[in-house]
Formats: C-alpha cells, sequence, structure tokens
C-alpha cells in the first residue's frame, strides 16, 4: 500500500451533490487509493457496509458519535460486536465525548466506555472525537490503556504541541486534516513540525472540513512542505502509519495515472 488514504471521510453525507461511486471513482484516479468511513447513527451502518463491500480500498469505522450517544442499547451494542467480525471493518469509530452538543455528558461517557471495550475485545483500534473534552477523553484512554492495546487516531486534532506529544506517547495517531490549511492555525502546523513521522496520518472529514475527497492532496501538500518531505515520502509514511494501525486494511484501490498527484481543486 504506497498511495494516499483518507482515515476519515464521510462519503454517504448529504451535502454531496455526486454519488459515494462518483466520488470514490474521482479520488482513486486523483491517486487516493484507500478511505476510512466512520460511522456516526446506528442507521447509517448496514449501507456504509455494502458501499465498503463494493469498492475496493474503502473501509469501515462503525461507531456511535457522541452527539447521538442516546441512541445506544443492548441492540446496539449487540449490532456493533456482530460488525466487528466484518472483513472491511477495521476500527471502530468515530467515539469520544462532545461538550458543545448531544445528550449528557454522564451518558456519553458510559457509550464511549462501552465502544472502547467493544474495541477492546475486537482487538480494533479507535477514531477519536473530542470537543471541548481533551483532558476527559485522554483520562479515559488512559486509564484503559487503549493506546497501548488496539490504538487510534485522534481526528481532527487542533491542540497543542504538549497534547499531541501526549497522545503520541500514548500510541494514538494525530489525524492531520484541513484545519492545517487554515491561515489562522497556528498549533496544529507547530504539533506537526514536533511529532515524529510515524505518529501522523491523513483526513479530510470531508464533506464537513472541506469540499471534496481530493482535499486529501493539499493537505499532504502542506504537510510535506512543514516536514521538508517530498510528495512521494510523504505517501509513503502515512500510508506505512495505516497499516501499520489499521491491520485489517489489507488493499487499496490501484489508483488510475500518477500515484502523487497534487490538485489544486478541492
Amino acid at each position: 500500500m504506497n498511495s494516499w488514504f483518507d482515515t476519515h471521510i464521510h462519503l454517504f453525507a448529504p451535502e454531496w451533490q455526486q454519488s459515494p461511486q462518483r466520488l470514490y471513482a474521482d479520488a482513486r484516479t486523483a491517486g487516493i487509493g484507500g478511505m476510512l468511513m466512520p460511522g456516526v447513527r446506528v442507521a447509517d451502518w448496514p449501507r456504509l457496509l455494502e458501499l465498503a463491500r463494493e469498492l475496493p480500498g474503502v473501509y469501515l469505522a462503525p461507531g456511535l458519535h457522541p452527539i447521538y450517544a442516546d441512541q445506544w442499547s443492548s441492540s446496539t451494542a449487540e449490532q456493533l460486536k456482530v460488525l466487528t467480525a466484518e472483513a472491511k471493518v477495521v476500527a471502530i469509530g468515530e467515539i469520544g465525548l462532545d461538550n458543545v452538543a448531544g445528550p449528557d455528558r454522564a451518558v456519553q461517557e458510559t457509550v464511549f466506555r462501552e465502544q472502547l471495550s467493544i474495541a477492546l475485545n475486537a482487538g480494533l483500534p479507535v477514531l477519536l472525537h473530542s470537543r471541548k473534552t481533551t483532558g476527559r477523553v485522554i483520562d479515559i484512554l488512559r486509564e484503559l490503556d487503549i493506546g497501548q492495546k488496539v490504538g487510534g487516531v485522534w481526528h481532527g486534532f487542533s491542540g497543542s504541541v504538549q497534547i499531541a506529544r501526549e497522545l503520541a506517547g500514548l500510541g494514538f495517531k494525530i489525524g492531520v486534516g484541513p484545519i492545517l490549511l487554515r491561515e489562522s492555525a497556528r498549533k496544529l502546523p507547530q504539533a506537526v513540525l514536533e511529532l515524529p513521522g510515524e505518529a501522523l496520518v491523513l483526513e479530510t472529514d470531508a464533506p464537513d472540513m472541506i469540499s471534496g475527497p481530493l482535499g486529501l492532496l493539499q493537505v499532504a501538500e502542506k504537510l510535506a512542505g512543514l516536514k521538508g518531505w517530498s510528495l512521494e515520502e510523504t505517501a509513503r509514511i502515512t500510508a506505512e502509519n495505516v497499516g501499520q494501525l489499521f491491520a485489517k486494511v489489507t488493499e487499496t484501490a490501484q489508483p488510475c495515472g500518477s500515484a502523487i498527484p497534487i490538485t489544486r481543486d478541492a
């Protein structure tokens, strides 16, 4: 696996004007050989799995986003446990805590812990969501030793160098996404500079944070410039990190044309 890999993209988001298949085809042509789709709501899981089965190089991380934590039940937990046995299910996500939206924090934490338990039992890494809850999320991860046992990605990271180093030390990857492209961004570029290459993976969170899957290439170009890497090195390093973290990722679509293109159109 040596093409670009997007560790966080929502191919079924209602904002898209194109079908998931069209988005996939465009990404593949641009050299993006792999994509990981996080779950958000329980109702999303079946069609996300169907799409992952249909498209080579597309994988699923089913999970219940903290703002939908009130959807959790014993039936939901059982569905998630069953999904962990699927070949295309490579992680649990996105899960965590949100202090801006969603049900009571106590409810969110209960659901977060139960999903972490499922991830541990299945030996799957986690995609982490945290909004204004960094300290508490890290406390729970440290308590359960999630990083050393299964690892994961801190999605949408925008924190300090100190927090980035702490997460990397605990065994987590930092999801480097479109925040890096913002002129106002200060903390993330500094964290990227300070972290070792093996702590970094790429993501778009499209369409939430950028308008299309090709935005991954803009993020990659920015990352390469900050680290002093060539684009080939950036693709290789981030792809190796994906392979190391997501043990069940065994294939990516073979991209058409150049494997390391850069486009300005996202």
